[in-house]
């Protein structure tokens, strides 16, 4: 027996289910398109995140960073060795120092502060050395009280200085016994104070 399909009757029902499966395939579509376009921007976002807490992190070290230099600059500037010259207090810091060693006599000279120059020594834009000789002449009982003196010096004043040259010379004949009261040697020694100036 031969079964006869009745077209008439089911043409409604197929196009309801045509349309309804073109619009599921529309709307699976739409749904893949939306969600691929929603996860490039929570990418974005996400990258976006990482960079601004990246920057974030920068910056919080950058702060760190400025505090320590700014302290130690402050420190620095309350010292003298960034600024203008303090001439004053190096020769207070060799008397004081004198005071405490009593040295038979000490004579300074402090020449005019001139650029800091060394070769290969390069310095950034913006800064500039300078130094400023200071000459000494100097009694001293026994060979002990130089190192006292410029140990003593770069203790008692926070400000760089070096010592450019040193001599020292006998007074008398090896052979006579050294007097404890008076000078033995006589010493010359070139100190160079250090002053940076920042513009």
């Amino acid at each position: 027996m031969k079964i006869e399909i009745d077209w008439f009757y089911l043409r409604k029902p197929l196009i309801i289910c045509s349309i309804g499966l073109v619009i599921a395939v529309i709307m699976m579509l739409a749904s893949t398109k939306y969600e691929t376009a929603q996860q490039d921007q929570y990418q974005q976002s996400l990258s976006t995140l990482n960079t601004t807490h990246q920057k974030y992190s920068n910056i919080i070290k950058d702060i760190d960073l400025l505090e320590q230099y700014r302290t130690q600059y402050t420190r620095y500037k309350a010292s003298g060795l960034v600024g203008v010259e303090r001439r004053l207090s190096w020769v207070e810091s060799l008397e004081s120092t004198n005071e405490v060693l009593k040295l038979p006599t000490i004579n300074y000279n402090l020449l005019p502060q001139e650029e800091f120059k060394r070769p290969g020594f390069k310095v950034k834009s913006g800064i500039d050395i300078r130094g400023s000789i200071m000459d000494l002449k100097m009694d001293l009982l026994h060979e002990g009280d130089l190192f006292t003196l410029i140990k003593d010096i770069k203790l008692s004043i926070d400000s760089l200085l070096t010592v450019e040259s040193c001599s020292i010379t006998r007074r008398g004949s090896v052979s006579s016994s050294l007097n404890t009261q008076n000078a033995n040697l006589n010493s010359e020694c070139r100190l160079r104070w250090l002053t940076i100036d920042v513009k």
